[in-house]
C-alpha cells in the first residue's frame, strides 16, 4: 500500500470532524491503539456523517431518503504513526468521489494535532432501480474535500 497523499494529512481539508476517546482496551500488548480502535474511531465518523447527511434534526430519516440504502462496499485503513490511550482522536472526513451507484469518502484520525491514520471507503447507494440519487448528490457535493 502506498503512502497517503500529502494533503490527506491536513485536517482543514475535511468538512465534517468529530472528537473520539480513546479506551483502555483500545491499546495493544504494546500499549499502542489497536487496528480495530481505529476502525471503531472511522465507522463512528461514517456513521454520525451519514445520520447527518440523511436525517432531518429530530434523528429520523429524511421522507426523500426513505427508501435510500447505503452500505459500506470496501474499507481502506493506513496506519501512519502510533496512537495514544488517554488523547481525544479527532477524525475528519469527507467526500472524495461521487459516481453513478456509489460514493467515496475519505477520512484521517489526528491525536496532539498528527495524522495517525487514513481511511479510505466506498459506499454502495441505492434507491430502488437508481443509484446515487440527484438529490443526494447535491449533499454529498456540499461536502466534497476541500483540496
Amino acid at each position: 500500500m502506498k503512502k497517503p497523499d500529502s494533503t490527506r494529512l491536513d485536517p482543514a481539508i475535511y468538512p465534517y470532524a468529530i472528537e473520539v476517546s480513546t479506551r483502555f482496551g483500545d491499546m495493544d500488548a504494546n500499549r499502542h491503539l489497536n487496528n480495530v480502535a481505529y476502525a471503531r474511531f472511522f465507522e463512528e465518523a461514517r456513521v454520525r456523517f451519514n445520520a447527518d447527511l440523511l436525517n432531518g434534526s429530530d434523528g429520523e430519516r429524511l421522507p426523500e431518503f426513505a427508501e435510500h440504502r447505503i452500505v459500506v462496499a470496501a474499507v481502506q485503513i493506513a496506519y501512519l504513526h502510533e496512537g495514544r490511550y488517554g488523547p481525544l482522536v479527532k477524525i475528519g472526513i469527507g467526500v472524495s468521489r461521487i459516481g453513478n451507484r456509489s460514493f467515496e469518502m475519505a477520512a484521517a484520525a489526528f491525536q496532539d494535532g498528527l495524522c495517525i491514520a487514513t481511511h479510505d471507503v466506498v459506499i454502495a447507494a441505492s434507491s430502488g432501480r437508481e443509484g446515487v440519487p440527484g438529490t443526494l448528490k447535491v449533499k454529498l457535493e456540499e461536502r466534497m474535500l476541500r483540496l
